[in-house]
């Protein structure tokens, strides 16, 4: 999303930690990125999920995998990304490889004027869960950076002659569109190339949704 012209007026609301009214699992704590297992979202974010959570059907939840990010493993997330794909690609160029890491893993901004995503407690990466604890299946797990895990990816494949592929990946698909349906239903704006990934407030938001000013702004410069 090309945020180079919004402009930043943070409404100071705070950070506050997710409550256990949803299903919490800190991604970068179990990875060893961070020492802190706690997670946090602006207050507003969560008011929003939780109107977000009475339409789910009983007993199930979401799932929440990461909220506020500080840049130090912001850091950590795009340095392996590009160290990933550059040892893949060697004949990539710096511009090919800014592209395709910075489509999954946002460049770690210390200018206020564009803080990365996640650090303004804005964004939050998450997941349905059944009532018996089992996640949807979207067809890709999370964080994996790869075009299958673009929100539309199954929209219209085909299947082999059986129609066993078909089917899957219709499942897949639906389960995307009721995740992006709910959470949309709150004004969140989502992100095309993964389908876990929904921002509210910041910059990413207010350009998908045509807002001139973002309203929340970095929660740590």
């Amino acid at each position: 999303m090309n945020n180079k012209f919004i402009q930043i007026n943070d409404n100071g609301e705070g950070l506050i930690e997710i409550p256990r009214f949803f299903i919490v699992e800190p991604m970068y704590f179990k990875q060893g990125l961070t020492s802190d297992d706690s997670m946090h979202l602006r207050e507003g974010i969560v008011e929003k999920l939780l109107r977000a959570k009475r339409h789910l059907p009983k007993g199930w939840n979401f799932k929440i995998w990461d909220g506020y990010r500080p840049l130090s493993v912001q850091e950590k997330l795009h340095k392996g990304l590009w160290d990933l794909r550059s040892n893949e690609n060697p004949s990539w160029g710096e511009a090919e490889l800014k592209e395709a890491v910075e489509r999954f893993v946002a460049f770690p901004s210390y200018d206020p004027a564009k803080p990365s995503p996640h650090n303004t407690g804005g964004a939050v990466d998450l997941t349905i869960v059944t009532d018996d604890g089992i996640e949807l299946p979207m067809g890709t797990e999370f964080d994996e950076f790869h075009e299958r895990s673009y929100s539309d990816y199954f929209l219209g494949q085909d299947g082999p002659d059986d129609g066993s592929a078909d089917f899957e990946a219709r499942v897949h698909q639906s389960n995307r569109d009721l995740l992006r349906e709910l959470i949309a239903s709150e004004g969140f704006a989502p992100y095309k190339w993964e389908w876990w990934h929904f921002s509210f407030g910041n910059q990413d938001w207010a350009s998908h949704s045509g807002n001139e000013v973002a309203i929340y702004g970095s929660k740590e410069l």
